[in-house]
């Protein structure tokens, strides 16, 4: 292979992320990037996103600002990009005043930092408008850019001013926005609230997953369907069940561990170390079935899952297909299952509804947020702070289903947003010169343990910038409990030796607008009435993809993305039933002698007879069965076992 120089696009993808090649679609975007076109992204799930702004952002001198709603991801991201020496940084909420003016800073001095990761909220404080038109800014990437749309999905009303950002920046930068599901009423929207330049380029890979096999499979029985779509799949190989609530995880993860399956459930109501245990044994295949709410498989990077299971569909196609396009990244086989019971349609449609609460309760709500976090009338614009649901609902007496939307619905208005839980260390940065450092250790003996135990575990980096420690390391350390080390922590804050950030687990909320008095929170209620209509049309394409018998599964959700002609897939379950429709009967006679062999010998209930064989053949062998015995050559035993008809009978 000829020598590549590591300024091109091609050099810089083997260098850093070791590939030999582009994925199919990514080199034309990174090359309208690069010629400093405006251009909009639509890959599917595990189709290489980032790759298409990370690479042209290196070929370019200066910065790249990343726009991305999910704080889990923007780390993710910053992690694998420092992985490969290449420097990153996040802004997002929960980090304190200092932390961010810091990390501004340093993007706008350190001229080795290419990336900035800005959650969207952040994008035109003061503090940021200020330090962005003094950064070297060469693209501005937009991740998950379906969430500038009302038409989409999930909507984020802080996205509606990126606009505003692109105004700040000189006129050349340009602009790429990348999502995995967006209908053609959303790419338009996309184009026009990003204010696209003329020229810009839109990309569209199929949705399209050739070896992905979707199937609805109707019962009563969710377990026991659910375990032979698992034991299906072969042993050792790894899967995803979606379940809709927590409990159901649990429940669902220690039934199948009693039926000898390995797995584990994974919530936002798990520690954060529990959820990083299961996480790490399933990704290192100690663990083969995760069972889990939504919250869990953004930014998880699995090739080899062979199934996806959904116990309940979800609220929307967009969803599911994000969900189910985990399975088969590897480009083999693999298995996208939702499991239809009989109410399934019924109760989404309730659950619809139940998500557009009236406005009084919407009102109701926003005042329980400001009690629950003390915020006066006119305060609290981008204050972040913990937010425990079900503790708020419990405080307030409120319906935890009723708070859920109705915050929802605050987010969607553009009043309140809520962030994921995300596991963030303690962080410290020490404030004096190391010789006020010393002047004060030899003043205050009873702290000088503590700040040597700093220095020793985390070096001199603490004077330069916040560096993530560990309360329980230095209690161990100091022979002290994490407490004692946590107050003298928290003294040495206060009185301005060091900066200490505690560690946060839970969900952070905030105010996207000074608070309003309730009453006169000034809610669009012709946005309500569209976005209940958006919810209602959601709720209709996700009940006919899952109730069709007719129409292959692959063929409605591409033309749902608008793909309308796209040809069947031939290896969802109606395209199978089709083949297996046009197909001569079978001859049974094999299977007759088969049967009449097998119980001649040894007479067994026929469950046991059915449990011989593939569930493939399960109606064959009953109706096979059900034959021999009209027929007179089976017959049961008074226990209900069967056996062949004896010749002295």
């Amino acid at each position: 292979m000829p020598t590549l120089s590591t300024a091109t696009p091609l050099g810089l993808l083997r260098q850093h992320w070791g590939h030999q090649e582009f994925r199919p679609g990514q080199q034309e975007i990174i090359e309208a990037v690069l010629a400093g076109r405006d251009a909009l992204a639509l890959l599917p799930t595990g189709g290489g996103k980032s790759v298409c702004f990370q690479v042209p952002a290196l070929a370019r001198p200066g910065i790249c600002v990343v726009v991305s709603p999910l704080i889990a991801l923007m780390r993710d991201q910053v992690e694998n990009l420092r992985r490969r020496g290449i420097r990153a940084e996040a802004v997002y909420a929960g980090l304190s005043h200092q932390e961010i003016d810091q990390t501004l800073d340093n993007c706008v001095y350190g001229r080795d930092i290419k990336f900035l990761y800005v959650s969207p909220e952040r994008l035109l404080t003061d503090l940021f408008r200020a330090r962005v038109a003094r950064m070297q800014v060469s693209l501005l990437a937009v991740d998950e850019a379906h969430c500038l749309s009302q038409w989409g999905y999930d909507f984020r009303p802080p996205y509606l001013r990126i606009a505003e950002l692109r105004a700040l920046l000189p006129a050349e930068v340009p602009c790429i926005a990348l999502t995995a599901t967006a209908t053609a009423q959303v790419r338009a929207d996309i184009v026009q609230k990003l204010a696209f330049r003329p020229g810009y380029g839109v990309f569209v890979q199929s949705f399209a997953r050739p070896k992905l096999s979707y199937s609805v499979l109707p019962t009563e029985d969710k377990q026991k369907r659910l375990l032979e779509v698992l034991r299906g799949i072969g042993p050792g190989k790894t899967g995803i069940v979606y379940a809709r609530t927590r409990r159901q995880a649990e429940d669902t993860a220690t039934w199948l561990v009693q039926q000898k399956l390995p797995a584990a459930a994974y919530h936002a109501g798990l520690g954060p170390e529990q959820r990083i245990r299961v996480q790490e044994a399933w990704l290192a295949d100690k663990t083969r079935i995760i069972v889990a709410t939504n919250a869990f498989g953004m930014g998880i990077d699995k090739p080899d899952v062979r199934a996806v299971v959904h116990l309940d569909a979800p609220a929307t196609l967009e969803a599911y297909y994000q969900e189910a396009g985990r399975a088969g990244r590897d480009g083999l086989y693999a298995f996208a299952v939702l499991l239809r019971g009989p109410a399934d349609a019924d109760t989404l449609r309730r659950q619809a509804a139940l998500a557009h609460p009236p406005p009084d309760v919407v009102r109701r709500v926003y005042q329980a947020l400001a009690n629950y976090s003390r915020t006066a009338v006119g305060g609290g614009e981008l204050v972040a702070f913990d937010f425990d649901l079900g503790l708020f609902a419990e405080t307030y007496r409120l319906k935890a289903v009723d708070a859920h939307h109705a915050l929802k619905v605050l987010e969607q208005q553009g009043f309140v947003q809520l962030t994921e839980a995300v596991r963030q260390p303690a962080r410290v940065q020490l404030l004096s010169t190391q010789q006020d450092l010393y002047q004060f250790q030899v003043a205050n003996e009873q702290h000088d343990q503590l700040i040597k135990a700093l220095l020793r575990l985390y070096g001199g980096e603490l004077f330069a910038g916040f560096q993530a420690i560990s309360e329980s390391q230095l209690a161990r350390h100091l022979r002290q409990s994490t407490t004692d080390v946590e107050r003298l922590l928290r003294y040495l804050h206060t009185a301005g030796v060091l900066h200490y950030q505690p560690r946060r687990d839970l969900p952070q909320a905030l105010f996207l607008t000074p608070r309003y008095d309730a009453p006169q929170l000034p809610l669009d209620e012709r946005r309500l009435r569209q976005a209940r209509q958006l919810t209602e049309q959601q709720t209709a394409a996700v009940v006919e993809y899952a109730g069709t018998t007719t129409r292959c599964r692959q063929q409605l959700l591409l033309a749902y993305f608008d793909e309308p002609d796209a040809p069947p897939c031939g290896v969802c379950d109606v395209c199978l039933a089709r083949k297996k429709a046009q197909q001569a009967p079978p001859d049974t006679t094999a299977l007759r002698d088969q049967l009449l062999t097998l119980l001649q010998a040894t007479p067994l209930l026929p469950r046991d007879v059915v449990a011989r064989y593939a569930p493939a053949e399960t109606a064959a062998v009953t109706a096979t069965l059900r034959e021999l015995v009209e027929l007179g050559e089976l017959v049961y035993a008074p226990d209900g076992r069967l056996g062949a008809m004896s010749n002295e009978q």
